[in-house]
């Protein structure tokens, strides 16, 4: 296990996320598709314990909360699928870009403050890279009834 997987798997417990297999698709579609040296994911619903963290998300503070849980749970899964198909964390040269799905709520406008969690959890997973490209939006429902979805563009490193 590389530095980055034990810092993922110590954030997830510190998290209160077991360690439970990565996400698998689950539909008709690939976790990962290559392009070059370039890896993007498909989205991830955010789960404790195997069951969807649903929306939707307002401005309260419960509500932002509930996002970032949302957001920390799906970046987590999302990372724990990249490191089954890389076989290992030190394999990402650098997270791309990172986007995310909120299940909004009418006027809701806290999108970033949601979505710095998931990007601080990856600041911490890769202490070292420079935060990725992010795009964030509002939507009116997500699988599952989801708060969270988020996928990444993942740059692989290249073989030694």
């Amino acid at each position: 296990m590389t530095d980055a997987d034990r810092r993922l798997e110590a954030l997830a417990a510190q998290a209160g996320h077991d360690a439970s297999p990565a996400a698998r698709p689950a539909g008709r579609y690939a976790s990962f598709a290559r392009a070059g040296e370039l890896l993007h994911s498909s989205g991830v619903v955010g789960r404790e314990n195997g069951v969807v963290i649903a929306g939707p998300i307002d401005d309260s503070d419960a509500g932002i909360a509930l996002g970032e849980r949302a957001a920390v749970a799906a970046a987590i899964a999302l990372l724990r699928a990249a490191r089954a198909e890389l076989g290992g964390l030190d394999r990402v040269q650098k997270i791309v870009a990172l986007t995310g799905y909120l299940q909004a709520g009418p006027g809701f406008t806290q999108h970033v403050r949601v979505m710095n969690a998931a990007s601080e959890l990856l600041r911490q997973v890769f202490p070292d890279q420079p935060l990725p490209a992010r795009i964030t939006v509002g939507v009116a429902s997500l699988p599952g009834g989801g708060a969270v979805e988020i996928s990444l563009v993942l740059q692989e490193r290249p073989a030694d």
